[in-house]
């Protein structure tokens, strides 16, 4: 909560008048979620066949142009294999998760999401067995972008950026609890 690391990269961000209530991060250590009980079948699926296809492809002495086709879809299967997961730890890093007087906040980078407690139309909170979870505020994600949110595919392009939320934070039921407490005394 006295992160004076996560209080520095707050302060061009806060209001006059506004004080900060909590501060937190997502754990990078948690890379693996739910979604990707789909993901990883698929990547391993596109990536094998991938290098299936190069592989043959370098050895049947096939032309220049299908060796070329080949390589991107190589790569984009290295990404979707393990690449996806080392961006999600490093955007886990340098993300910053922030409960105020006034707004939740998230700072990726030099990137700040914000919304009013006033106006949060609804909070979602889901919670593992050992205390940590994710907090989503909002219903207003479209689908496709909430498919993508907090799997390392979010980085590409901003996908999964479009909807405000605390992702793989310690102890989620007190942060939700403090959230209820701020709005309803947020005036």
């Amino acid at each position: 909560m006295d992160d004076p690391e996560a209080q520095l990269r707050l302060q061009p961000y806060l209001l006059s008048g506004e004080r900060i209530l909590w501060t937190g991060q997502p754990d990078p250590r948690r890379l693996v979620g739910g979604k990707d009980a789909y993901l990883i079948p698929f990547s391993l699926m596109w990536g094998g066949g991938a290098v299936f296809w190069e592989a043959a492809v370098l050895l049947s002495g096939a032309p220049i142009f299908f060796v070329l086709w080949g390589i991107p879809f190589v790569l984009v299967g290295q990404y979707l294999i393990w690449g996806r997961l080392l961006a999600k730890r490093w955007d886990k890093k340098r993300t910053v998760y922030a409960v105020t007087s006034q707004r939740v906040l998230v700072v990726r980078g030099r990137s700040l999401q914000s919304a009013y407690l006033t106006q949060l139309p609804s909070i979602d909170q889901s919670t593992r067995a050992d205390g940590s979870g994710t907090i989503e505020f909002g219903p207003g994600v479209p689908f496709g972008y909430r498919v993508w949110a907090n799997t390392g595919m979010d980085v590409l392009g901003g996908m999964g950026r479009a909807g405000l939320a605390f992702y793989d934070v310690r102890d989620v039921g007190q942060v939700y609890r403090l959230i209820n407490q701020a709005r309803t005394g947020a005036g």
